[in-house]
């Protein structure tokens, strides 16, 4: 495990929790300079997997991958709840890009954690990757599911569940998310 405490700032406050769990060869976990990690449990049950978060994150959640070659990426300037799951499992990758918020109880996976089989025995549910743009903002419990692309610049409304592409710059909301306004752009300040 390449862990360079110097790289990145796991937070002492009292009462936070924090576990790493990682079974496997060749697991990676890198965590850029001035990242505050806080409530967050990694489990990591394969090999070659990758999590990496970027610099000047807050970070806190649950991340998770089974099985080889999975990665999750947070990028730089992102802050996720610390009740947010991350589930990267079957090779598939989680790739989230910088200055993005993610809020309370959102779920973000590339799995449905269980396979659907056909007559014949082969899965009908495959796992299926994700991709998430730059500043956007999920709010409270969104979930994102495999296959889902979501463009920079977009707010996924609470209680959204996103199961495709979604453009840049638009508002999307409901289950399955739907865009309900485009040329928009936010702010993380109130103003």
């Amino acid at each position: 495990l390449p862990w360079q405490k110097s790289k990145h700032h796991w937070s002492d406050k009292v009462g936070v929790n924090k576990r790493i769990e990682i079974k496997g060869t060749n697991n990676q976990v890198v965590i850029g300079g001035g990242t505050d990690i806080y409530n967050l449990q990694i489990l990591v049950y394969g090999n070659n997997n990758k999590i990496s978060i970027g610099k000047n994150c807050i970070v806190g959640g649950f991340m998770e991958m089974w099985g080889n070659g999975n990665e999750i990426t947070v990028g730089s300037n992102t802050i996720s709840s610390a009740s947010v799951r991350f589930i990267a499992h079957g090779e598939k990758y989680i790739r989230i890009g910088e200055r993005c918020v993610i809020a309370d109880l959102s779920d973000i996976r590339t799995t449905d954690s269980h396979s659907i089989l056909d007559a014949q025995g082969y899965r009908t549910n495959p796992d299926e990757s994700i991709e998430i743009g730059d500043r956007v903002w999920l709010a409270r419990e969104v979930m994102v599911l495999k296959v889902a692309i979501i463009g920079s610049d977009s707010v996924i409304g609470s209680r959204s569940i996103v199961t495709k592409k979604v453009p840049c710059n638009v508002v999307a909301v409901g289950s399955p998310a739907k865009v309900v306004r485009t040329g928009i752009t936010w702010l993380l300040e109130s103003i």
